[in-house]
């Protein structure tokens, strides 16, 4: 998990917040998966998205002891995570095939999470499964319900970590995967674990300062965008020109953000790379 990778860097936050993370490891892992519970995320009521940046500092700013705030931390650090994910990885992919059937949202998370290794979602269900009551009090009292109530929300989704953790999972996504045309090379996913490790560190370093506080952790404008740009591409000059044009909308811009490049060891380690040059 990328917020591993995190732990693994403590030197490169603030002082207050390595000592955190470092006393309270496991509720900041949580909180940096916490942040999916949500099911039908666009059900919760008008500002409420749980994807929200005010909603992650509001979850923050009512954790009342140090373990509750390094679960924010985490609940943060997956939004942070997140602006890569649906500003750029997802948008470029939904334009490029989301023709095909079955290629959603999920379905290329789940094919990106496939380049992190086999035992990603079995860490995740390790996490989990640890008592987190007290964190989960927290998101009752500060996240809206969508069509499901948060404790609902919060079962379903742990019903579905087991789910990916299983082989039968495993051995369909695996021959779902082999079928696609779309290839998604391992340094295509090393350029965007790179930049979602370098905005998670970021935003732990500066805040409201960050390049990531810019964005949206939900990518609302960048997902709609996807499909206009799709059936705009395709109408004026078929495939080529919808590929050009995914690239162009949906690259990651320049940053001057380096934490992946300096790393001492690998953010991912079944990438095994230090980060992108």
């Amino acid at each position: 998990m990328l917020s591993e990778a995190v732990l693994r860097s403590l030197g490169t936050l603030p002082s207050t917040v390595a000592a955190l993370l470092q006393a309270f490891p496991y509720d900041y892992l949580y909180g940096s998966i916490a942040a999916d519970t949500s099911i039908a995320k666009k059900y919760a009521a008008p500002g409420r998205h749980c994807h929200a940046w005010h909603v992650g500092l509001e979850i923050y700013d009512q954790a009342r002891d140090e373990p509750l705030r390094a679960f924010a931390l985490g609940y943060l650090s997956h939004l942070a995570a997140d602006v890569v994910a649906h500003n750029y990885f997802v948008p470029r992919q939904l334009a490029v095939a989301s023709r095909t059937s079955g290629l959603g949202h999920s379905y290329w998370e789940s094919r990106f999470e496939t380049h992190l290794g086999e035992g990603h979602a079995r860490r995740a269900k390790e996490v989990i499964l640890l008592d987190h009551g007290r964190s989960d009090e927290l998101l009752d009292r500060v996240l809206s319900p969508t069509i499901f109530s948060t404790p609902t929300n919060r079962r379903i989704f742990r019903g579905m970590v087991y789910v990916t953790d299983s082989e039968s999972w495993q051995r369909v996504f695996k021959v779902a995967k082999e079928m696609s045309r779309w290839d998604l090379p391992d340094d295509e996913v090393v350029r965007y674990v790179d930049r979602a490790y370098d905005y998670v560190i970021d935003f732990l370093v500066r805040i409201d300062r960050s390049e990531p506080y810019l964005l949206d952790p939900a990518g609302d404008e960048a997902l709609s965008l996807a499909k206009r740009v799709r059936r705009e591409a395709l109408r004026a000059g078929g495939e080529t020109v919808l590929i050009e044009e995914a690239d162009r909308r949906f690259t990651m811009p320049e940053s001057p953000l380096a934490y992946a490049r300096g790393a001492a060891s690998p953010i991912i380690p079944a990438l095994g790379t230090r980060g992108a040059d």
